[in-house]
Order: structure tokens, then sequence, then C-alpha cells
């Protein structure tokens, strides 16, 4: 007896929500187009989380006239009509997508900047919103308005100035994130700052210059921190004072030049933090000694110069699992990296971005000769120009006997450099404009085992090399990120 076909048609809503789970947007917008109940799953309000209405530079004002007939309810929407404070033109577009779209969004990201009465006009308009990231004129600023409670924001980004509108009310706020351009901004915002910051998990701070002392802020709370510019060029004792409030702080990244002064007070008085980034103009053997007092230490990320001269004489730092490395100064490869061997034994994934002119690939030939067992590689190019990695350099990566996972960004590697790996199971490689469909199926014939291939602005790739490479790998995922796939 012939057992009933069964088509996706058949499948309850939930089973074709999860099936429609694992694509990405532009697939999600080509099933959209098979049929009605389709359309309204996949862009249910459990989906649109994930998707932004962009309005930027080139919108139209009659597009507003297409949102009215969606049925597509917008809960992100970013907005970048140039650099300016917007005008009047500008902010009633702005106010009619808010009208449309206000009380479901809960994620509003503005690049252009408002005045106070604008801003003021956009929260009214949206009372739900759990993010916020807007940028205010310091010139319209009265402090004569009455702001609603933000209720239910939990993170806040202030391009400039926000932070010195004094009525701000935002009890559940955890995430903060702040820029100081001028003194008057960042003078202006420190008494809201002060409030806030005990209530919070994660903080992000830039300042320009010096402009207050860091340990006027208390974060007992804080777990993310992020810090860049001038903020920490205070005196050794407001440093030791304001990292001395944590308590359960966890991730670090430090976006300036930190000395051992600075790494002594941290290691010190935050010796539970489990991902650590910072840049250093010369980091030396006493740098890693400090840390050694981090025993929860998993991430571990290194940006600047070494003197070439050092002896890493640590101990080895056993619980660190990721090393990144953007490293200058690589005068004496061999032994340095031979000492980074010894401190990081377990170290399975590794990102290495190229940085300088001549022999930017030394670092990556290092690291394929000193940790053969990594299981995860990532290799992207920090310059602004893409250079050809060489044949000879490629063929360093047949040391890696364990590589699960490969990311190569910003690099030019032809495909024939690159060689066979059964063991290979993830692949990544964005901004390969000269990725052709070519290239793609001899891929498929080098990593016979992959199952997830993502592409990102790789342009001369068509949907069809797509479908040819999913039809020799039927079993891999195929990914296509902001590309004309």
């Amino acid at each position: 007896m012939d057992s009933p076909t069964l088509s996706l048609n058949d499948l309850p809503v939930e089973i074709l929500e999860q099936i429609f789970s694992y694509l990405p947007l532009s697939d999600r917008k080509a099933v959209s187009l098979v049929c009605q109940a389709w359309n309204e799953i996949v862009f249910s309000r459990r989906f649109m989380k994930s998707v932004a209405l962009n309005v930027i530079m080139d919108w139209e004002q009659s597009q507003v006239h297409y949102l009215r007939a969606s049925t597509r309810r917008y809960r992100r929407v970013f907005i970048f009509l140039g650099p300016e404070t917007c005008c009047e033109f500008d902010f009633t577009v702005i106010i009619e997508i808010l009208d449309l779209f206000g009380n479901d969004l809960e994620s509003f990201h503005c690049m252009s900047g408002f005045t106070e009465e604008q801003l003021w006009k956009v929260i009214i308009r949206a009372p739900n919103l759990q993010q916020l990231i807007v940028g205010v004129d310091a010139e319209s600023l009265k402090h004569e308005r009455s702001f609603p409670v933000l209720g239910r924001l939990q993170d806040l980004g202030s391009l400039v100035n926000v932070l010195q509108i004094r009525g701000l009310d935002m009890p559940k706020l955890t995430q903060l994130s702040a820029n100081f351009t001028t003194a008057s901004d960042a003078l202006g915002s420190i008494d809201l700052l002060r409030r806030l910051t005990p209530q919070l998990r994660n903080l992000e701070l830039f300042s320009m210059e010096y402009y207050f002392s860091i340990d006027e802020l208390r974060c007992p709370k804080v777990e993310v921190l992020k810090l860049a510019g001038q903020i920490c060029a205070g005196s050794d004792l407001a440093v030791r004072s304001f990292f001395g409030g944590f308590q359960c702080l966890k991730d670090v990244r430090l976006e300036f030049n930190v000395t051992d002064r600075i790494l002594d007070v941290i290691t010190q008085t935050c010796p539970r933090i489990e991902n650590l980034h910072f840049k250093s103009d010369l980091l030396s053997s006493d740098t890693f000694q400090l840390l050694e007092r981090l025993k929860s230490l998993k991430t571990l990320s290194i940006m600047g110069s070494i003197d070439f001269r050092i002896a890493l004489e640590c101990k080895p730092l056993v619980s660190v699992k990721r090393f990144r490395l953007q490293l200058v100064i690589l005068d004496d490869g061999t032994r340095i990296f031979g000492g980074f061997k010894k401190m990081l034994p377990n170290v399975n994934d590794i990102s290495v971005k190229l940085v300088t002119h001549v022999q930017p690939e030394r670092a990556l030939v290092h690291v394929c000769r000193s940790f053969p067992h990594i299981r995860r590689l990532t290799i992207a190019d920090a310059t602004t120009r893409i250079r050809m990695l060489s044949c000879t350099t490629f063929q360093n990566l047949r040391n890696l006997y364990r590589l699960e996972e490969l990311t190569l960004k910003s690099i030019h590697v032809p495909v024939a450099f690159m060689h066979r790996n059964k063991c290979l199971k993830r692949l990544k490689i964005k901004y390969f404009h000269w990725l052709t469909d070519g290239d793609l199926i001899m891929l498929a014939d080098l990593y016979p085992n992959l199952k997830y291939l993502e592409l990102s602005w790789c342009r001369k790739v068509s949907i069809r090399g797509v479908e040819e490479f999913r039809a020799r790998l039927p079993d891999c995922v195929v990914h296509c990120i902001q590309s004309r796939l």
C-alpha cells in the first residue's frame, strides 16, 4: 500500500517556523513569494526581530506609501540621512515611520543628529524601545522638556551629548555606550553617568581627551567593559580605584596604549577576567608575566609592537583557548612564537591580522608551525589594501592537521594555492572580490566534508555557481551575506 505524499504545506506552522529559522534573510524573502501563508510565517513577529528597516540617504518619501501597505511590523529601524542634524523634511519621514511602527519598535538607531525636541518626539512614539542609539545637537539642549520614563530600555548609545539630558529615566538600563569628543559633553554628562553605572552590566566609553577622572564611576555589576581614547589617562590611584570597584568583570577590551602599570592594576584588581583585549606600543616579558594572575582567562587578544629581544618566561596560561594577535614588529619571530607555544599550550583557536607592509605573512607562517594542533584559524588583513599571499606561505596550512574551521577575510588567496583538507567542516570567505564560480567548484573538491560555507561580498559568484556547489556538496549549508545573491 502506497504511503500518502506529504508536502511542506501539510506541515504544522510550528514545524515550518523551525525549518525557515535556518534560512538567511535572502532565502526567507524568496520563501515569502511562494504563498501568502509562508509570507506571514517568514515575516512574523518572531522573524522580524532580526530584520532592520534601513532608511538611508537615497530614501524617497514616496517609499513610505509601500510601508503603509505592508503587513510587516518592523521591530528595528536604522536611519542615516546625512551626518548633520536632521532637517525638518527628513524628520517628517522619520515621524511617518514611527507613526506606523512605533508601538512595535524595539530598536531605533539614527546616525543623523537630533535636536532635543526631535528626540522627545521620537521617544513618545516608541514607548517599547529596548535599544536606542542617537546623538543630540548640543546647541538645542534647553532642559525644558519632561521626557517619559523609558521603562523597557536596556541599551543606550550616546553618539554625542545624549547624557546631558538630565531628565532621562531608564530604570532597566543595563548597557551603555558613550562617546565624549568635547569637554562640555563629558562634564555635562558626568552626573547622569554616575547615576547609571551602578546598574550597568555592559559599559563602553570613548574619550577624545582626558576630561574627567575615571574613579568618579562605580561599576559593581559590569561584566563587559570597553574603554578607548584618553579615558584612563589619569593618575595611578584613579585607575586603581576605578578597577577596584568591579565585582563581576569578565570581558575587557582596551583600545588604547596599555602600559604594564595599567595592566598590573587590572590583573590585580580583576583576577576573574575571562576575555582580554589590549593594545601596547611595546610588549615586554613583564607584560606577559602579569597575565599569570588571570587564572580564568579564555581569550587573549593583543595588538601592537613586540620587543624581539624578550624572553617569554611566564608560566603556561593553561586556561586560554583563543589567541588573537596583530603584531607589527617580529624581528625574531621564531623565538617569540616558540615562547607563545610554551605560554599557550591549550590554544585551539587563533586569529591573525596581517599588518606589516614587508613580509606580512611571517606571523601566519609562525602560527602554523608553532600551533599545528589548532582547530580554528582566521586570517585577515588589517590594512586597506588586499594583498596576495604566496603559494609557499599558504602551504604552511598543511601543518594544521586538525583544522576544522577556516576564515579568510580581505586577503587574496588564489584557490589554486589551497590544499586538500578532509577535516575542514566550516569555511568563511569575506571580501573575496575575485572569487569566481569556477573557484567555488574547486573548493567543493578541496573540502569534500564541508558542512558550512559563508560567502560575504564575493561579487563574481553567481546563483548558478552556488547551485552547482550545492549539487556537489548537498550536505553543506551555503550562506551568502551582503552580496547580489
